[in-house]
């Protein structure tokens, strides 16, 4: 999910090949966010780009070169599993044991893709999520005339209880779909255009159930790194409301139906 830039392959100084993501009259911060992001997914040991410059109209990355569809290479799905639970469990692990839900520190401008979200720091899971972030942008789709009014009512129906076992913040990719997922000519996964946070690790999981892309073995493999609470699957379409409102909003009423089915399944379901 993205605003409509360009994108090429650059040539450092050093000889080094970048890839440079860029958008004149980007909103303010867009490209500092992502860069946040990929710093501290690297920090905590995924495989991301490296960071070469940023400015509010550009992105300079490392360039991965991507596996090549006719390469006779299989998609180590397990292990990326295996990574992604890593992920998450490191920066529970070595979170300060007030670290709040939200933003990582010191940005104050966020994203998923093209629309602006709210991620000031927050106690709860609750009011990250849906005081913050559900509400808000159901209001918004209804204004727009993307979403029936019945939405908010469901919306606001949402309790602490929907979103599972309480369970400290972690950070998240954010916007894990598979596009978002880079395989490279080894087999190794790497991860980019994140919209990283302090959240929920079901955020990344149901992320990766929306659009599909991703095999049964992931989920083997993350469970056997770092296994998920009962009942996660039943909460997927909670946790997916978030980028499904996004996508209403940026995309258009294509995306309204699935949106209310999340909303209902959500309200119907009796944690």
């Amino acid at each position: 999910m993205s605003l409509t830039g360009s994108t090429s392959t650059v040539t450092l100084t050093d000889g080094t090949k970048a890839f440079r993501k860029s958008l004149p009259g980007a909103p303010e911060g867009f490209f500092q966010f992502e860069a946040a992001g990929l710093q501290a997914l690297g920090a905590l040991g995924a495989r991301v780009p490296q960071v070469y410059e940023v400015t509010e109209e550009q992105l300079i990355i490392s360039h991965v070169e991507a596996k090549d569809g006719s390469a006779a290479i299989e998609h180590p799905e397990y292990v990326f599993g295996q990574e992604l639970a890593q992920l998450h469990l490191t920066a529970q692990q070595t979170a300060d044991p007030a670290q709040t839900f939200g933003s990582l520190e010191g940005l104050d401008h966020w994203f998923l893709g093209g629309a602006a979200v709210d991620l000031q720091p927050t106690e709860t899971l609750h009011e990250t999520l849906v005081t913050n972030r559900i509400i808000p942008l159901t209001e918004q789709a209804i204004e727009s005339s993307q979403l029936d009014a019945s939405a908010l009512q469901m919306a606001q129906a949402i309790i602490p209880e929907h979103l599972g076992p309480q369970e400290p913040p972690t950070v998240v990719h954010g916007d894990l779909w598979a596009g978002n997922r880079m395989v490279d000519q080894s087999g190794a996964s790497w991860l980019i255009d994140p919209s990283c946070h302090w959240g929920h690790r079901e955020q990344d999981i149901a992320m990766m159930q929306l659009f599909g892309g991703f095999g049964p073995a992931v989920m083997d493999g993350y469970n056997a790194v770092f296994p998920l609470t009962a009942g996660w699957q039943e909460r997927i379409p909670t946790f997916q409301l978030v980028p499904l409102l996004v996508h209403v909003l940026l995309f258009g009423s294509g995306y309204s139906d699935p949106t209310m089915r999340s909303l209902r399944a959500t309200v119907n379901h009796h944690p």
